[in-house]
């Protein structure tokens, strides 16, 4: 009886095996070669609309699926998979990157896989080689405040990368970034137009390219003004607008104090608006960032604005074009920022 059972389980195992449809099946029904189909399959744009149509069609009728798992078993195929590593999953900014990320994936026909790095290049390291042991077809990164170049020679031979929001110094690979200096002229050029000379500056690390090029902005713009730096009011290594809020208490209790904060990311903006409104006084706030709801601000604030999504979809382009096999040199591509006003005046 059990093996009568057990035979029976089998040649029904065996029937849903046999007509599941494989890529000859549909290679039939479409009129092409197998190798058209898997061109298909694998979204080569080297291939006519009207042929990938027929096989489109061919798959839809048949219900074929294919086996990712197997194909990513056999050494130099790929995975029809990318990989995105980020600092902060909850951050706005980069969860409006990986929007963008994910729109140009699904016309790639590609899936996106995120990771979060919480700031340590450990955990950057571990994911990124993970994620090229796991054979994904390209890797996008927010990198943190490490030298990159011996991580790239390492892991760029096996996944093109692309490196969003920061470009690491002496890696040749493509990097899509902020006008980070255009943008801080901006806000300081606004807050000096408002009459103030005593600016603060309150920001995260100074070693990260995002940083370094936002305070050096805020340097150059007063040096332009005929405004003098004052290393007592510039706060940085901030990571929370927690801290932030702190430091610009810190810088508002002193004698002398600022009468207008910079804040060089939307977590300072959101801590010293905290710490403004604490204290009572009349300061003026600008950021880098837009912010969730800032339209609902009893103050107005000037914001460094942009469409986080357009990087993620630029930076997208640009790492399938080298998995299509583009071997141009290196590019850098900076998206323009806009000054904007939020919240309602006084």
């Amino acid at each position: 009886m059990w093996s009568e059972a057990r035979g029976a389980g089998w040649a029904g195992r065996e029937e849903r095996v046999a007509a599941r449809p494989t890529m000859h099946d549909v290679a039939r029904v479409a009129g092409v070669s197998v190798t058209t189909v898997s061109r298909c399959i694998n979204n080569d744009r080297y291939v006519r609309d009207s042929t990938r149509q027929k096989v489109d069609a061919a798959v839809a009728e048949l219900g074929f699926q294919r086996n990712d798992m197997a194909r990513a078993l056999r050494p130099g195929q790929a995975t029809a998979t990318i990989a995105l590593v980020i600092e902060d999953v909850a951050n706005p900014f980069y969860s409006g990157i990986a929007r963008g990320v994910d729109e140009v994936a699904q016309q790639n026909r590609h899936l996106l896989v995120v990771g979060n790095t919480e700031l340590s290049f450990d955990r950057e390291r571990e994911l990124l080689g993970e994620l090229v042991r796991r054979r994904v077809d390209g890797l996008l990164v927010v990198p943190t405040a490490h030298d990159h170049r011996s991580l790239h020679a390492d892991l760029g031979r096996w996944a093109p990368m692309v490196f969003i929001d920061r470009a690491p110094t002496g890696v040749p690979a493509d990097a899509v970034l902020l006008d980070n200096r255009g943008g801080t002229r901006q806000a300081i050029e606004h807050l000096i137009a408002a009459g103030h000379r005593r600016i603060a500056y309150i920001g995260g690390d100074p070693s990260v390219y995002t940083g370094a090029q936002r305070l050096a902005g805020y340097r150059q713009t007063l040096r332009k003004a005929g405004l003098t730096y004052h290393d007592e009011l510039v706060s940085l290594g901030h990571h929370t607008d927690a801290a932030a809020r702190e430091a610009v208490l810190a810088l508002l209790g002193r004698r002398g104090g600022p009468t207008a904060v910079f804040a060089d990311n939307n977590r300072m903006t959101i801590g010293a608006l905290h710490a403004v409104a604490e204290s009572g006084g009349k300061v003026d706030v600008a950021g880098f960032d837009d912010l969730e709801l800032a339209d609902l601000l009893s103050m107005q604030v000037a914001l460094v604005t942009y469409r986080p999504d357009d990087l993620g979809r630029t930076a997208a382009t640009l790492l399938f074009d080298r998995i299509r096999g583009d071997t141009r040199p290196p590019r850098r591509i900076v998206i323009k920022t806009e000054l904007v006003m939020r919240g309602r005046p006084r």
